[in-house]
């Protein structure tokens, strides 16, 4: 899946993978996540949560490839949190030390979600 937009002269891409693995459904984004390509990550994760829930494991989202992370994004980790916790499937999200971590933090989102250093410390839970 993919999305963009036009930025200062080119186009910023979001591009959004999932991988089922045996312990998660990792949902990796690479690239800018804003209002135009938000429904690109809101895709992503709604079809990880619907493979998540069939196997009864956790999604991680993992934003280590993502330089800059809007409060679109940040909406739809929250709706998506919500809606793992009402089918008990965990949301776990990768965001190292950079721009998502910053933005989660500044929202007071790191006392809601469940964040992890890096992508083996979320699988591992």
């Amino acid at each position: 899946m993919t999305g963009s937009e036009h930025r200062g002269g080119h186009v910023e891409q979001l591009r959004v993978e999932r991988v089922d693995r045996d312990e998660a459904v990792v949902v990796s984004a690479h690239g800018e996540v804003d209002g135009t390509n938000a429904p690109v990550l809101h895709e992503g994760l709604t079809a990880a949560f619907a493979a998540a829930a069939a196997r009864t494991v956790p999604v991680v989202v993992d934003l280590t490839d993502v330089p800059f992370f809007a409060s679109s994004g940040m909406a739809l980790l929250v709706e998506h949190h919500k809606l793992g916790d009402r089918r008990a499937t965990p949301l776990r999200v990768v965001a190292p030390a950079r721009s998502p971590l910053r933005a989660l933090r500044a929202a007071r989102l790191d006392q809601v979600l469940d964040l992890y250093p890096d992508l083996p410390a979320a699988l591992a839970g």
